[in-house]
């Protein structure tokens, strides 16, 4: 049985699991806001959910794909909230337990290895001779004055990753900003990423199993709205994508790169130069390959299904 984490409003989970039952490959799924009961039987651990149970010696294989996993306590054992706040801090620990024990089944990446550090992860790539934007942590106005002096061709763009804050009141989508010494600053401000900006042939957008990758690359500089980002899409005319062949010698940069980091999977963004070089620019592990599959036709969510049923069942 393969075990899936996952959400609930994630499609593509939905695709691959239509595979593994082509497969005939026996799964079962965990939603983030899913809540387990665990019974310890010796060596062995059940998991009940409200409609359904399983042991995890039952589990041959995991798909992180989004989540994580959440345990019920029995609140109606104490009242003293010492003795409550001790109890979590031990389930805490068997849930980590739980995860070590996952990590050592055959798995498509692991809930350890779900958040990256960008910063951290770009030194590394430096390390195995990938090229990267120069970046750096600027707070104030008269430091970002000096880099603009220096070279007014800067963008900015968040730490995390992550691609938006909202609230009942706003929205606001984290793209990719260019910025100008014309631009207005405070005097002192929140750290923000600072790179340079680096004028792109296309980009590229890969998605990573293993040694294998499947590459597209994106003809985003030609259109003024996608051109910084090419997540401010055009949907009234939207960009080329095509598929693309990495040269060996990218691939085994990248592949030292995700052993370093521990994932066997994910989402990399790089661009193609003018000048024809390889930028690297980050890597999700949990991000979206379905804009990669559909466009170049990779199937891709039939690739993780096989890669259960190729090392799995198999080999036995």
């Amino acid at each position: 049985m393969i075990l899936i984490l996952s959400n609930v409003s994630d499609y593509s989970t939905n695709i691959v699991i239509d595979w593994l039952n082509f497969y005939k490959i026996n799964w079962i799924r965990i939603n983030e806001n899913d809540y387990a009961e665990l019974e310890f039987y010796k060596t062995d651990i059940k998991f009940q959910y409200n409609s359904f149970s399983f042991l995890f010696s039952e589990i041959e294989g995991v798909w992180y794909r989004r989540g994580k996993l959440n345990f019920k306590l029995n609140d109606n054992l104490f009242d003293e909230p010492n003795i409550d706040n001790f109890r979590k801090v031990e389930l805490e620990k068997i849930k980590q337990l739980i995860y070590y024990k996952l990590s050592k089944l055959p798995h498509i990446n692991r809930f350890e290895a779900s958040d990256v550090n960008k910063l951290i992860v770009n030194d590394l790539a430096r390390f195995y001779n990938l090229k990267t934007p120069k970046e750096y942590i600027v707070s104030n106005k008269e430091t970002l004055n000096n880099l603009l002096d220096e070279n007014n061709d800067f963008c900015t763009k968040s730490i995390s990753g992550s691609g938006f804050i909202s609230s009942e009141k706003f929205y606001i989508e984290l793209l990719t900003k260019k910025i100008h010494k014309k631009d207005k600053f405070s005097t002192n401000f929140f750290p923000s990423l600072v790179q340079s900006y680096i004028d792109k042939k296309f980009e590229l957008r890969i998605f990573f199993i293993e040694r294998n990758f499947w590459t597209m690359a994106i003809f985003s500089q030609n259109d003024p709205s996608t051109k910084i980002d090419f997540r401010n899409y055009n949907h009234d005319f939207p960009n080329r994508n095509v598929p693309f062949n990495l040269p060996n010698k990218i691939k085994s940069k990248l592949i030292k790169l995700m052993n370093r980091i521990n994932l066997n999977s994910g989402s990399i963004d790089m661009i193609y130069t003018k000048n024809n070089d390889y930028v690297f620019l980050e890597v999700n592990p949990v991000g979206q390959f379905g804009m990669v599959s559909n466009p170049c036709n990779y199937n891709l969510h039939k690739e993780i299904a096989k890669y259960f049923k190729e090392n799995i069942y198999e080999r036995n």
